[in-house]
């Protein structure tokens, strides 16, 4: 993994889509565990791993391309970005009661202290940047 700026990469992972999100979380969750083996609180490592279960379930449901999901860590934040071949950026609807599933934009927005979408030459880039210290 290497550094970019002064951020360092910890997780870069191709998937299919169609490809279930827990081996990229399991992945994802050991490369933080490590990294923050010297932080006495590590909550919001579950936290992350919820925007990526979020981000690449995204990429299936919503797009016909495969995917990679990038993780890095900079000055006491996480971010989190999973591209895909698509250029429809995710839209952020009211949630609908009559509706399955259709939260997964709300869930990223209560946990990360930002995110957006970052439209490149051939297709998109949705992120989410956490902090990675515990409020608590």
């Amino acid at each position: 993994m290497g550094e970019v700026g002064g951020a360092r990469e910890v997780v870069r992972r191709r998937f299919r889509n169609g490809d279930p999100a827990q081996p990229l979380r399991h992945t994802a969750r050991d490369a933080l565990r490590d990294s923050a083996r010297a932080a006495a609180d590590t909550e919001w490592i579950d936290d992350t791993l919820l925007v990526i279960s979020e981000l690449v379930q995204n990429v299936s449901k919503h797009t016909h391309s495969d995917g990679e999901l990038v993780v890095s860590l900079d000055d006491g934040t996480v971010l989190v970005e999973v591209g895909d071949g698509s250029t429809t950026a995710p839209r952020l609807e009211p949630p609908d009661a009559n509706r399955l599933g259709g939260r997964g934009l709300h869930l990223i927005e209560a946990v990360a202290a930002q995110w957006g979408v970052r439209m490149c030459r051939d297709g998109k880039v949705v992120w989410a940047r956490l902090s990675a210290v515990s409020a608590g």
